[in-house]
């Protein structure tokens, strides 16, 4: 398994579509984004869209 560490910063537009890309991968992995006190909702939008925060 592969696991793909996404450091972020007011990243809450960007992120369902790169979520989105990663989900559509066949190989199997986790996605762990690591949030810098975001005031837009990332860490929200990262655990919509399946992510570890």
């Amino acid at each position: 398994m592969i696991s793909i560490v996404i450091p972020t910063l007011n990243e809450a537009r960007r992120l369902p579509g790169l979520l989105a890309a990663l989900a559509a991968e066949a190989e199997p992995h986790e996605v762990i984004v690591v949030d810098g006190h975001s005031t837009d909702g990332t860490a929200a939008q990262a655990r919509a869209g399946g992510a570890g925060v």
